[in-house]
């Protein structure tokens, strides 16, 4: 039993959890506080977390060497988180932390959708009822007429979603990657972490993206999402939700795009009204839904 496992059994695997899902809450911030580039904030974020995973790491004596098709197949998921940050940091500049993260959240109805082209797993009612109230709920947020939209929001939505579907390749590519893997979370994380900051990396050099990180507040806020969000939140949580049933797990986690809606309106003052407040409720319960497994 490794150390995070222990600790995982002395302390409540939902109370975990919980600590899990406020320390991913806050990724959406960081971003919109550091004053870089979306693709430099990603490149940052996985680059910090490498580095804190690797220290931790070669702290522990745990440094593992993975075969060679599971590596493959996390680099492919590297490249995906790759995309989905692109997408979503541009999305959190243009809609705001907790709408853009709401968006991102969509995962759970591209991921079911990409196993049942893939995989032929089934869809059952419950989800077709989830996908409907999702939108349902986006309507309720951004109003029935798209045209009324600025041309940033409609944006700042189109990024959000596409970042769903690279979130979904991302999780499909590392579940295929653990099929008789059995190397720590941590030890995959670094190669997916690794290969997603090279990836965000290039594409800086490409588009001619500044790296000068400008001030203490940006570095802090770097510093934030890639060892406290990604490093020590993802940490926590592919530990502890292995101790907690899908259902319990499924609803807890959602307090990240909860809370990140909750730090938007209370950091940014974003102004939200009552029709905004309901169509959160309806997606988040549809998230859960969409989620659910038996």
């Amino acid at each position: 039993m490794n150390h995070q496992d222990a600790g995982t059994k002395q302390i409540s695997p939902i109370l975990w959890l919980v600590a899990g899902g406020v320390c991913i809450s806050f990724s959406p911030i960081f971003i919109k506080l550091a004053d870089v580039s979306p693709d430099i904030a990603g490149f940052y974020r996985l680059t910090f977390s490498g580095l804190s995973l690797l220290a931790v790491l070669c702290l522990r004596g745990d440094m593992q060497r993975l075969p060679r098709g599971p590596v493959l197949l996390l680099v492919a998921s590297g490249c995906f988180l790759a995309v989905d940050f692109m997408c979503w940091h541009r999305s959190i500049h243009l809609v705001g932390p907790g709408f853009s993260t709401l968006l991102g959240n969509f995962q759970v109805f591209f991921t079911a959708l990409f196993a049942w082209l893939l995989f032929r797993e089934k869809v059952t009612r419950m989800f077709v009822v989830a996908v409907l109230m999702a939108l349902c709920g986006l309507a309720f947020i951004t109003g029935l007429d798209w045209t009324v939209l600025s041309a940033g929001v409609r944006s700042g939505i189109v990024f959000g979603l596409l970042s769903a579907v690279g979130y979904s390749a991302y999780l499909l590519f590392l579940k295929e990657s653990m099929k008789g893997n059995l190397a720590s979370g941590m030890n995959v994380m670094l190669v997916v972490s690794i290969s997603g900051a090279i990836v965000l990396g290039v594409v800086g050099l490409a588009t001619g993206a500044s790296f000068a990180i400008p001030d203490g507040r940006s570095l802090l806020a770097l510093l934030g999402v890639g060892v406290l969000s990604t490093t020590v939140g993802w940490s926590i949580i592919s530990t502890a939700v292995r101790h907690v049933p899908a259902t319990i797990a499924g609803l807890v986690l959602l307090l990240q795009p909860a809370l990140a809606f909750v730090w938007d309106v209370m950091i940014f003052d974003r102004q939200t009204g009552g029709s905004e407040v309901f169509g959160i409720l309806l997606i988040l319960s549809a998230i859960y839904l969409g989620s659910y497994r038996k």
